[in-house]
């Protein structure tokens, strides 16, 4: 199996040898023993699913959602320095099932500053998992957009009965926010026990760019954790305890910026054999305290004007599965649950009559049951089958307006928002079906096809059902509009074919992938028909009529793939490359946010204790854009990147870059747009990348 390389490359890659001195990630031993192929930043692929080596950003970017640029089909949704949204395949949000140290992550922040994958800072990440294509129906309750999970670091049980030492330091720094970042674990194990204690440290102020600052953009956070195991002949337990604690964070994309995120993570975890049968149980529970201001990092908006919003999300879950031996294959059975529960209430610090109780009570439950069987159909077909059923129960209390019942146009409208809501019955249940078929067959010893089908549901999110006043509370959308949900909506359903290569030698790999998926009830924002609402969206400042979540139909189809080649012992090349066309079917227009083509493409020199990698970036302009959203289109580009790794000791590695050589001016059509005055990017102007950032960092291990 090949080590998937980050592969990079521009023509300039030999004009640089000044350039060699940046250390790299793998060596030449590494790259031809047994005849693998091994690439800088390695991503490997095991299983449909592909494991990014943190070595290359650990410790330089505080968000480890950049890693998911290394991924064929995936992509970030950025609102802030520690706000990156997953996106594959188009799909972005609660579509995309993530894990974090294995649990479901309760987000505290109604517009999701706090993203699931914000709650592993990047001093503390050992790696992040994307599965490729369909995602098994065990590897989730929901998981219609795919499935990925992050991990962070944890020392391995010993292998004698005396406590043997093992730790990690991370060190880093870069130019383009003045960041430093720091981080350790240290931890004893023996064959039985394992204990360890973590803690990381992250600063920044705010992003340059070719063009002046991005304000507010700095971000603040720590993290704690410990963590026991204990190892008994086939029998394994695990308990861990997080904490991070997020201060003065911006968010331009977005109306408010984080005042502070506060979340605690308690699980615990079974592994073992009860004979013959492989059993496996968690229990998790998360607790996040979120505040968000408009006035702290930006401007103050004026008297009447400051907004605090504070919001809580709870979250509890389990899992118990047990595996087997059958018909030749393996046969999983397992039921799983979590229960969440989110309040959020706006507040004016000058004025203290002023409140609205936005959300109150939203509990979004779910309890599921599966059954997933893997192996060999015949003498030459490989297969994975599964089904799940879910139960989705949601429910949300009642809510207030200081300002409902005011002798204004916008009183009578929120008060009459405001007793619809109430008096409507609140209760939702849904029963989904989910279903996964994956077959794969050697075509020769170098090449095997794979065929996927799929039926995956999602009910919708709690926003998207009990928003109940026109705000831009949407999960991130950070489109610049107000929304109000819908009590009714039905779930969504996606049917989904996939179709992949997967051909390898001793010296090269290429991986292509191409997808079509029709989703009904696509939960989407379309032009409110409720008057009270608009009258209400009217009077905010944005100015403009509401959007109200609607099902409506959608289809989403593409191509990504992974491709490497050994040049010669030293020199290795390869890339990714990714393309989704997302549109509605109801009416002539386009999905919002969706990532145009893209790619990169790099070399690589490999010479033990060093390596130095050349990448560009490259993508495509996108004019596919979503008129209903009110989006612009945006222009393509091209950025060289430069980076590397040396290897001091067994145990001590140096490594550095520059990422935007050129500090060309760039905006991500995926990046969110600008919502905060006294930036030098204007506002509802689409954000622009960072300019040129020049970083180092340092990991000890022992």
């Amino acid at each position: 199996m090949f080590n998937r390389g980050k592969t990079t490359l521009t023509s300039y890659c030999l004009l640089i040898p000044c350039m060699v001195f940046l250390p790299a990630a793998a060596s030449a031993e590494e790259a031809t023993r047994l005849g693998t192929v091994t690439v800088t930043g390695e991503i490997i692929e095991e299983d449909n699913s592909y494991q990014l080596d943190t070595e290359e950003v650990a410790g330089i970017a505080p968000d480890a959602a950049t890693l998911l640029h290394k991924v064929p089909g995936a992509n970030i949704n950025r609102n802030g320095a520690l706000t990156g949204i997953a996106q594959y395949r188009g799909l972005f949000g609660d579509r995309v099932n993530i894990k974090v140290n294995g649990i479901t992550v309760q987000e505290g922040c109604s517009n999701s500053m706090d993203p699931p994958l914000s709650f592993i800072p990047g001093t503390q990440l050992d790696d992040i998992e994307v599965i490729r294509g369909i995602a098994p129906v065990s590897s989730g309750l929901e998981t219609l957009g795919g499935t990925m999970r992050a991990t962070s670091i944890r020392p391995a049980f010993g292998s004698g009965d005396d406590m043997e030492s093992h730790g990690s330091l991370r060190l880093s720094g870069a130019t383009v926010n003045d960041a430093g970042a720091a981080g350790v674990m240290a931890g004893l194990a023996n064959r039985t026990h394992r204990i360890h204690v973590a803690g990381s440290r992250e600063a920044g102020d705010d992003i340059e760019f070719n063009g002046g600052t991005i304000r507010p953009s700095e971000h603040d956070r720590n993290s704690y954790a410990l963590g026991y195991g204990f190892r008994q002949a086939d029998h394994e337990v695990a308990l861990d305890v997080t904490r991070i604690d997020t201060g003065s964070t911006g968010t331009p994309s977005l109306p408010m910026d984080i005042e502070v995120s506060d979340a605690d993570m308690v699980s615990g975890e079974y592994t073992g054999y009860i004979g013959a049968h492989a059993v496996h149980g968690q229990l998790f529970y998360t607790d996040v305290h979120h505040k968000m201001t408009n006035y702290l990092l930006r401007p103050d908006p004026g008297v009447n004007k400051k907004r605090r919003n504070t919001a809580d999300g709870t979250g509890s879950g389990f899992r118990l599965d047990v595996g087997r031996m059958l018909a030749g294959g393996d046969l999983l059975v397992g039921l799983d649950g979590q229960l969440a529960g989110h309040d959020s209430v706006i507040t004016d610090p000058d004025n203290p009559m002023f409140r609205v109780v936005n959300f109150n009570d939203a509990e979004r439950n779910l309890l599921g049951v599966f059954t997933e069987w893997q192996g060999a159909l015949g003498a030459d077909w490989g297969s994975e089958l599964g089904l799940r059923l879910n139960r989705v129960r949601m429910d949300a209390g009642d809510i207030s307006h200081s300002m409902a019942g005011m002798p204004t146009p916008a009183g009578a409208a929120l008060a009459s928002l405001r007793d619809a809501f109430n008096g409507a019955d609140r209760s939702r249940n849904d029963t989904n079906l989910d279903w996964v078929a994956r077959f794969t067959r050697p075509l020769s010893s170098a090449t095997e096809f794979e065929i996927g089908l799929a039926r995956k549901t999602r009910s919708p999110s709690y926003q998207e059902r009990y928003l109940w006043v026109p705000l831009e509370a949407t999960g991130g959308l950070a489109d610049g509009n107000n929304y109000i949900g819908d009590i009714n909506l039905d779930p969504e359903v996606s049917r989904q074919v996939e179709l992949a290569l997967n051909m390898e030698s001793a010296r090269a790999y290429f991986e292509p992938r191409i997808f079509y998926r029709d989703v009904s009830d696509y939960i989407q924002g379309v032009p409110s028909t409720n008057a009270d609402a608009n009258t209400v969206s009217m009077m905010s400042p944005l100015n403009k009529p509401a959007l109200q979540y609607a099902n409506v139909d959608a289809t989403l189809y593409g191509a990504d793939a992974a491709w490497g080649v050994m040049l010669t012992e030293h020199w290795s090349l390869g890339g990714i490359a990714s393309y989704v066309r997302g549109k509605r079917d109801d009416i002539s227009d386009n999905l919002y946010r969706i990532a145009p083509l893209n790619g990169t493409l790099g070399l690589t020199y490999a010479e033990n204790p060093w390596d130095v990698t050349v990448e560009g970036v490259f993508y495509y302009r996108q004019d596919k854009v979503s008129a209903t959203n009110g989006e612009s289109p945006s222009g393509g580009y091209a950025l060289m990147n430069l980076y590397g790794k040396y290897r001091v000791q067994r145990n001590l590695r140096l490594s550095g870059g520059i990422g935007n050589v050129f500090d060309r001016k760039y905006a991500a059509h995926v990046s969110g747009i600008n919502r905060a005055a006294g930036s030098d990017v204007a506002l509802f102007e689409r954000v622009p990348g960072e300019g040129r950032n020049v970083y180092l960092a340092m990991q000890l291990d022992w």
